[in-house]
């Protein structure tokens, strides 16, 4: 019968294939990390965002209803006054003109 025993490896065989196996190693998280790498750019960076228009932005007439005593730099320091905003015949919201804050009804 043969001899079915585990051979010995030399001190030399052991450490190249150590090495081998650290390359191999190696190869595969270098992989996995480059698959993270593309489906991150593909899947999340990449993803083209729609730009969000608000209803004032794509309006370009519009009626001054009334001007507030409220100075304003820009349109999002303007709070419309809840009178108007529950009322039917327009889809009132405020505007910044001339430092001062607007009542509009945009003309559609």
């Amino acid at each position: 019968m043969e001899n079915l025993e585990k051979a010995e490896l030399t001190p030399e065989e052991a450490k190249n294939k150590k090495a081998i196996l650290k390359k191999i190693i190696f190869i595969t998280v270098m992989i996995d990390i480059l698959i993270a790498y593309f489906v991150f750019y593909f899947f999340v960076y990449n993803k083209q965002e729609t730009p969000v228009e608000t209803p004032t932005s794509a309006v370009q007439n519009y009626t001054i209803a009334e001007t507030l005593d409220v100075s304003c730099n820009i349109d999002e320091d303007c709070e419309t006054p809840g009178d108007y905003l529950i009322r039917s015949s327009c889809p009132y919201t405020s505007k910044c003109l001339e430092k001062k804050c607007n009542v509009i009804c945009p003309e559609f």
